[in-house]
């Protein structure tokens, strides 16, 4: 029981960590906090705008303007 519990625990940490982000083709992806926390906002936006390169190919070559919102 202790190691059920222990294990929703950790499954929901995982996934409070993580913050949603719309790609151009409208896919959406979650992507780590842990993460955008090591980084400035012009590397995130720039980690992200490499990240919607590879999921969206079809825009790869297009000018993407990544918003980021944060509070």
């Amino acid at each position: 029981m202790k190691k059920t519990i222990l294990l929703g625990a950790l499954l929901i940490a995982g996934v409070v960590s993580a913050f949603p982000f719309r790609t151009s083709c409208g896919k959406v992806l979650q992507v780590s906090q842990t993460i955008a926390d090591h980084m400035s906002q012009n590397q995130l936006a720039g980690y992200l705008t490499d990240l919607n390169g590879e999921t969206c190919p079809q825009h790869a070559g297009s000018t993407v303007v990544t918003v980021i919102y944060s509070h």
